[in-house]
């Protein structure tokens, strides 16, 4: 049986892959502990390593959910995405 060169590697792009979730909640966590309004491409820069076009699916998502809310002055945590955040923060520790 032959070894594959590009196994390991291919190994580690899988073990770095975040979830959706792990995802949904590095944007809450920046929102969370960054306060004020941030533009798309700020959040985008700082919150994440996804393409743009990735991140505004996730953005959207949030959005939808009511956990982020977007206006002229930027975007910023909800009360909800506050409350969701914390929740997540308590619980994920404990699962993972």
């Amino acid at each position: 049986m032959q070894s594959n060169p590009l196994g390991n590697s291919t190994k580690a792009a899988q073990a770095s892959r975040k979830s959706p979730v792990q995802i949904r909640f590095e944007i809450l966590e920046y929102l969370f502990y960054n306060a004020g309004p941030h533009s798309r491409t700020s959040l985008w820069r700082h919150a994440t390593r996804l393409s743009y076009d990735d991140f505004q699916q996730y953005l959207d998502y949030l959005k939808g959910k009511e956990f982020v809310q977007e206006s002229e002055e930027g975007i910023r945590l909800s009360t909800e995405g506050r409350s969701v955040y914390v929740k997540l923060r308590e619980t994920l520790p404990s699962i993972l």
